[in-house]
């Protein structure tokens, strides 16, 4: 089965919801391969690919037996969550550009004294 896993992480980054709903799916996908492969024992992972079907065309397929509004809940959590993480960043980035420009425009004081040390 480990010459699969270019097959199962293309369906696993096609399957586009929650992973408690898309894992099941996973999990019954792997054991149609595995009883693939002890059914044909000399099956190469092109013919369980073939026998299973494109993965993209899998996850869509899986994708539409689903409650829409899962799956829309998911996406909108995604994107949510991508928004945050840009924003965070901006935020930081602002942060350190006005740090940089406050610490190039601070005067430099600088004060030149001369000592002289007199012995009696």
């Amino acid at each position: 089965m480990e010459t699969m896993t270019g097959y199962f992480r293309t369906l696993e980054q096609s399957l586009d919801c929650p992973k408690a709903v898309y894992r099941p799916f996973l999990v019954r996908t792997r054991q149609m391969a595995e009883d693939f492969f002890q059914s044909r024992p000399g099956a190469t992972p092109e013919e369980a690919a073939d026998y299973l079907g494109d993965p993209r065309e899998l996850a869509n397929g899986f994708l539409e037996t689903l409650d829409p509004d899962v799956v829309e809940r998911h996406r909108s959590r995604k994107k949510a969550l991508l928004r945050s993480c840009v924003a965070v960043l901006a935020v930081a980035l602002i942060g350190i550009a006005a740090w940089a420009i406050h610490m190039h425009n601070l005067p430099t004081h600088v004060e030149v004294t001369r000592v002289i040390t007199m012995y009696e």
